[in-house]
């Protein structure tokens, strides 16, 4: 039983570390991507190679990981910004991009092995030191959105001829949330490597990059304690459904569907779930009590 807590409690830091990422970008930047998968399997094999081969200890190969995703999310950010893609355009454009990367990947064989993948990667990734590496990117993703850069992000966000005309380089603001995102993603890729000991090109696939995205819609756009949460309740969901064996994906989709039509701005909308959140919404209801005895 511990094992399989322990393996769930992973799984959830590991999806955390990759929505913290999509949040900047999606849910403060305003640009959807379809292509994240290709951030993680740069960040996974990067630290892999730099693991296995260069023999450097996981933390500083994770960081290593999430920078060369970062540099690949500045070759591909800049000339996609510049080319002025947002919307669908953008969106097509990653997922392309991951293609691309897992297509490359799959036909490269010194080191990597080409479509057979590599194995035998060393298991780092313990529920503890995950879980600690996740709290620290939320909270690195929660003090940037609080900063004058997230307060730009947003701007461009809602209104982007605006930010422009008020003296915001657009173009260079959504290439750095590209980059950061890419980095946390990158990151992400290594702890899964690390986990699962195991990973060839289709490991991080389109549907990797669904489920990132789903977690940060779900959320609540302009928020990070919402995608906290419902990339938990995610990657929590289909265990939970595993009781009713072969219709558990349908009803998966299903509530999904569900949360869209009924909480549409996703759990939190833009709001943050905090202590002191808490505490003045129990103040609110016995504020009203007191009213209503009065």
């Amino acid at each position: 039983m511990y094992q399989y807590l322990s393996g769930i409690l992973t799984v959830i830091a590991i999806n955390i570390t990759a929505v913290c990422g999509l949040t900047i970008l999606t849910g403060f930047t305003g640009m959807f991507s379809l292509g994240h998968a290709g951030f993680m399997s740069l960040g996974a094999y990067a630290s892999v190679i730099a693991i296995k081969y260069w023999r450097i200890p996981f933390l500083p190969a994770m960081l290593f990981g999430g920078l060369v995703a970062a540099l690949f999310g500045l070759i591909v950010g800049y000339p996609t910004m510049k080319g002025r893609m947002r919307g669908d355009t953008f969106a097509i454009a990653m997922l392309g991009f991951s293609e691309t990367v897992r297509l490359a990947l799959s036909n490269i064989y010194p080191y990597i092995n080409g479509a057979l993948g590599i194995s035998g990667i060393p298991r780092y990734s313990e529920a503890w030191l995950v879980s600690l590496i996740a709290a620290v990117c939320v909270y690195l993703t929660y003090r940037y959105t609080k900063s004058k850069h997230g307060r730009i992000a947003l701007s461009i966000r809602d209104e982007e001829t605006a930010a422009g005309l008020i003296g915001v380089n657009v173009t260079w603001e959504k290439i750095k949330s590209f980059m950061i995102s890419g980095f946390f993603c990158g990151m992400a890729g290594c702890m899964y490597a690390c986990y699962y000991t195991f990973i060839t090109p289709n490991t991080f696939s389109a549907t990797t990059s669904n489920n990132i995205l789903a977690a940060v819609v779900f959320g609540g756009m302009g928020s990070v304690t919402g995608p906290t949460i419902a990339a938990a309740v995610l990657a929590m969901l289909p265990e939970v459904l595993r009781v009713v064996q072969k219709w558990r994906l349908v009803l998966y989709g299903a509530l999904m569907i569900l949360v869209m039509l009924f909480k549409p701005e996703g759990l939190m909308g833009g709001k943050e779930f905090s202590l002191k959140a808490i505490v003045c919404f129990f103040r609110g209801l016995s504020g009203k009590k007191k009213g209503v005895a009065q």
